[in-house]
């Protein structure tokens, strides 16, 4: 698998936010994306209301979205973020896996899906296929 880091062209680098309400997760997935030279993780929230907030300071090019949240759940913050900031792309990561949760991501403007149980390489397959203009859902 060609890594994040690998493209030919030289890139620079990418703002993401990772939003997500478990601690844990939150913080396993910025280190686990903070490996890889061309992503800096410039913020994280623990709600949507807080990730379209930080969305409209940071002006991410990516954020890595839960969609079983507080306050404002993943499908309605990407709804959000998409109509304030078109050029922001959102991977919705999700436990769920049903067909009307890809089906609800895809409504909401969502780029991508991909399953919270996915491995390390399918997350970075799947952030690089967001990043490069594919849709991706699995």
């Amino acid at each position: 698998m060609q890594s994040l880091n690998e493209n030919p062209a030289p890139l620079s680098l990418t703002r993401v936010i990772v939003v997500d309400d478990h601690d844990l997760l939150r913080e396993s997935l910025r280190c686990m994306l903070e490996c890889e030279p061309s992503l800096q993780i410039v913020d994280e929230a623990k709600d949507g209301q807080e990730a379209i907030e930080l969305c409209r300071l940071h002006r991410p090019d990516l954020v890595l979205m839960d969609v079983r949240m507080p306050r404002v759940d993943g499908f309605e913050a990407t709804r959000r973020i998409k109509e304030e900031l078109g050029t922001t792309k959102v991977l919705i990561m999700s436990a769920y896996n049903e067909c009307e949760y890809v089906s609800e991501a895809i409504r909401a403007g969502a780029e991508g899906y991909v399953p919270k149980l996915a491995s390390l390489k399918d997350l970075q397959e799947a952030v690089r296929e967001v990043l490069c203009g594919e849709f991706r859902y699995r």
